[in-house]
């Protein structure tokens, strides 16, 4: 898929478990925003479903921070379309423009929030769920790494953006240093 918007047409069941997934990473993104929910407070465990393509992290590891006013109410709007699917199950049909575009939109805004990319079955063009490191530097004089771990499981899967307009005499960049690949 071209379009950073768009969203697979799926089978109604599928759609209906991935409408249920962004839904509830919504939901939780605005509670916590609102403080209706402590962030030490446990959720019931998220069963990620089958729809779901590799690993979209955990529902409450997301940066606060990334949950600007413009985004509450962008979530809020794309929440408010997909109410209607979500209490009529019997709507949901998976060459139903307005909903993928919503469904798109709505993933869009959950990937800048949680910092990962979220897939679904038959993407098979887009990279599995996982990790997504961004890291743009102006200048470079000393060390600039985007990911630096001990051990790395041989199942992750990061997609890494590490850019720099001038590397300095001196200065290094390194987009990724493991210790240990598992």
């Amino acid at each position: 898929m071209s379009d950073a918007l768009a969203f697979p047409a799926l089978a109604a069941s599928a759609l209906t478990q991935a409408i249920g997934f962004l839904y509830r990473r919504a939901e939780v993104v605005l509670d916590r925003r609102a403080e209706l929910r402590e962030a030490s407070e446990p959720l019931p465990p998220e069963g990620v479903p089958e729809v779901v393509v590799g690993d979209p992290g955990h529902v409450l590891d997301f940066d606060p921070a990334e949950v600007t006013d413009e985004r509450v109410e962008r979530l809020e709007t794309l929440m408010e379309v997909l109410g209607l699917y979500s209490d009529n199950e019997h709507l949901v049909e998976g060459q139903d423009e307005r909903l993928r575009r919503t469904l798109g939109r709505l993933r869009t805004l959950l990937e800048d929030v949680y910092g990962r990319r979220i897939t679904f079955v038959g993407e098979e063009e887009r990279p599995v769920s996982g990790m997504r490191i961004v890291n743009r530097a102006r200048d470079v004089h000393g060390v600039s790494r985007a990911l630096k771990a001990r051990r790395v499981s041989g199942d992750a899967n990061p997609e890494i953006l590490h850019t720099a307009e001038v590397v300095h005499p001196g200065g290094e960049m390194t987009s990724v240093e493991v210790d240990d690949l598992l």
